[in-house]
C-alpha cells in the first residue's frame, strides 16, 4: 500500500512540475494570438458572420 501512495505522489509532483508550466505556456500563447494586432480582421469578419444574410 505505502508504494501506491508513492507512486501516486511522484505521479502527482510530475504533474504539477512538468505540465503546469505547459499549459500556462500554451494559455499565453493562444491569448497573445487572439489578441495580436494582424488578426483583427480576421476575428471581426468571423463575429459578423452570423448576421450576415446570403
Amino acid at each position: 500500500m505505502k508504494a501506491i501512495i508513492q507512486i501516486e505522489s511522484l505521479a502527482s509532483s510530475l504533474v504539477s512540475t512538468f505540465w503546469t508550466p505547459v499549459f500556462v505556456g500554451i494559455f499565453i500563447a493562444i491569448v497573445v494570438y487572439a489578441l495580436w494586432p494582424r488578426n483583427k480582421s480576421l476575428f471581426d469578419a468571423a463575429a459578423r458572420m452570423p448576421l450576415r444574410e446570403d
